[in-house]
């Protein structure tokens, strides 16, 4: 039976607490979700009261060319089951329809309908009404300096291709 013994460098349970809290990741995931809510409510107050969480997904990866939902789940970073899911909720409510794609004739494309691209109006107000209230402590500089640092965490995920992980929201 083999044991671990205790190093110099083993922290304490306070210490891992700290950690638990503190790290970057968990105050990027805690602030990704808390501003996911707030635009998500006001999305909901604008007459959206169907949307959940799991359907920002298919909002940030909509494009009004259309897309295809394979490109849609890698941009989102859930599986492609889980994008085709969120993606036919989307077509009940009548905000996205099915088009064959006209580059090849034979694959299917996602596109929004009238009430799809409504909808990402008032997303986009949504998510900049968010924003204003969220990071309203900071000045614009401060925003500025955010949003370059988190592009730059941003480019460094997709340089060292980290494309196998997946959300765990979906």
């Amino acid at each position: 039976m083999t044991s671990r013994t205790a190093t110099p460098a083993d922290p304490s349970d306070d210490e891992l607490e700290i950690l638990r809290q503190s790290n970057i990741g968990r105050l990027l995931d805690e602030v990704h979700v808390g501003f996911d809510q707030l635009a998500l409510s006001y999305l909901k107050q604008r007459g959206y009261p169907m949307l959940s969480a799991s359907h920002t997904h298919v909002l940030r990866t909509m494009r009004l060319e259309g897309a295809r939902v394979t490109d849609m789940a890698e941009q989102a970073g859930i599986s492609k089951q889980a994008m085709s899911k969120l993606v036919a909720a989307f077509e009940q409510h009548g905000f996205v329809e099915w088009r064959t794609n006209p580059n090849d004739g034979r694959s299917r494309m996602v596109y929004a309908t009238a009430a799809g691209r409504q909808l990402l109006a008032h997303g986009v107000a949504a998510l900049q009404r968010a924003e204003d209230e969220y990071f309203s402590e900071l000045t614009a500089d401060e925003r500025e300096t955010l949003r370059t640092l988190l592009k730059l965490a941003q480019e460094n995920r997709q340089r060292n291709r980290w494309s196998d992980w997946r959300r765990r929201r979906a």
